[in-house]
């Protein structure tokens, strides 16, 4: 039997329900869609080393067996040698040094897939932009990808991101509005833009016959290599302070989770569901009801956790085109949360009291709930969205708004 729920904003706590211990079954997935690769970009200069062929996903095909640690580590006092964005063990400390890189990369329209490098990624943050298609904003840290992109322009949401992790901002650009808001942010020594004369590399473009879409905006690409030696270059290079989430190979109790095998989210022009796959101990995404890979290494996207953050939303008066106004999501104070990991649901609350530093996901009692080792996908929602729990399936509305009429 289905069960709603309306997630609401004045709720510090969410009653958690009690459920059974069976892991549900996954739905059974379509056959692999085998994406050609001859007429996508590469970046010139410095050359990027030849795409691999399609690949089965399989376990050793995606998580290497790198030694997590067992148990909970975090929130306070991980070890040097632990990403603190994904609770992983890194074989050279020295990976860390580097500042992370919040990098604006294109979703829709459709033509733009498969992307460049999401799989490297540490944090993914998808988010509504106007016209109802989505974005990413994909934070990378302690790992490199050697072709990322397409690269495109910023929205209000990265107000916020780059002063959480005290990243660097890379787009392609932005509009008059946001750029104004860009530019009297407390980062704003830490962007790397081709509006601000940023070179290539680190942000090249390439022909814009090879990109699939044949539209010159889809044609941006870089490498995080060359993103962090330009950053050097400008002297933001540097270990960022960061900490506050906590991580455990095992999940939490099952006695406050409830089973989560998959996940659809309706962006409206985009949606995405996620699929728990226990082989792997993942979840994998489609989109529009395709399965979706990383064009880098042909693997399909993936996560270890995905965390569904409710926040307020609403059109503010910066346009981004002759029709459309720039969404603005309030990422600050509180709101509901529902973080998936292990084939399971939790139900908490995202706190974020202050500008800098990592937000926090919580429970009941106020205690973080602790990640999964491995990518987080983040995505963003409105605080009205429905949710509807099914025999384990999970199904947030993603609710929009109407668009403003221009004067």
């Amino acid at each position: 039997m289905k069960t709603a729920r309306r997630c609401c904003l004045a709720l510090l706590y969410l009653t958690l329900v009690a459920c059974g211990t069976s892991s549900p079954t996954p739905t059974a997935l379509p056959s692999p869609v085998i994406v050609q690769t001859t007429a996508l970009p590469t970046i010139e200069s410095p050359p990027v080393p030849t795409t691999v062929a399609p690949a089965t996903l399989v376990p050793t095909s995606i998580i290497p067996p790198a030694p997590t640690p067992e148990g909970r580590l975090g929130p306070d006092n991980l070890p040097p040698n632990v990403n603190p964005l994904t609770g992983e063990v890194v074989a050279d400390p020295s990976v860390l040094d580097h500042r992370p890189l919040a990098i604006k990369i294109v979703n829709t329209p459709p033509c733009a897939r498969p992307q460049f490098g999401l799989n490297q990624a540490a944090l993914v943050f998808e988010h509504y932009v106007e016209a109802w298609g989505t974005r990413f904003t994909a934070i990378f840290y302690g790992n490199e990808a050697e072709n990322v992109g397409a690269v495109r322009s910023a929205r209000l949401i990265d107000l916020e991101l780059p002063a959480i992790f005290d990243a660097v901002l890379v787009t392609s650009g932005s509009s008059g509005g946001v750029k104004k808001r860009l530019l009297a942010s407390d980062f704003a020594s830490r962007m790397i833009s081709a509006e601000f004369e940023a070179p290539c590399p680190p942000l090249c473009r390439v022909p814009v016959d090879s990109v699939p879409c044949a539209d010159p905006e889809h044609t941006m690409f870089t490498t995080t290599q060359d993103l962090h030696a330009y950053a050097a270059q400008l002297g933001l290079e540097q270990r960022p302070q960061l900490s506050g989430w906590a991580f455990s190979a095992a999940p939490p109790s099952r006695a406050i989770g409830k089973p989560a095998g998959q996940i659809n989210l309706g962006y409206l022009n985009a949606p995405v569901t996620w699929t728990y796959s226990p082989e792997i101990g993942q979840y994998l995404r489609s989109q529009s009801g395709n399965r979706q890979v990383d064009a880098l290494t042909q693997l399909r996207l993936h996560s270890a956790n995905v965390v569904v953050l409710f926040a307020h939303q609403l059109y503010s008066d910066i346009r981004e085109s002759t029709n459309f106004y720039s969404l603005e999501i309030q990422f600050w104070g509180q709101s509901p949360a529902l973080v998936f990991r292990d084939g399971q649901a939790f139900e908490g609350m995202w706190l974020r009291p202050q500008r800098a530093g990592l937000f926090q996901v919580v429970d009941a009692a106020g205690a973080p709930i602790p990640l999964k080792p491995g990518r987080t996908w983040f995505e963003f929602v409105a605080l009205d969205s429905g949710v509807v729990e099914n025999n384990g399936e999970w199904t947030i509305s993603a609710t929009v708004l109407p668009q403003q009429t221009p004067p």
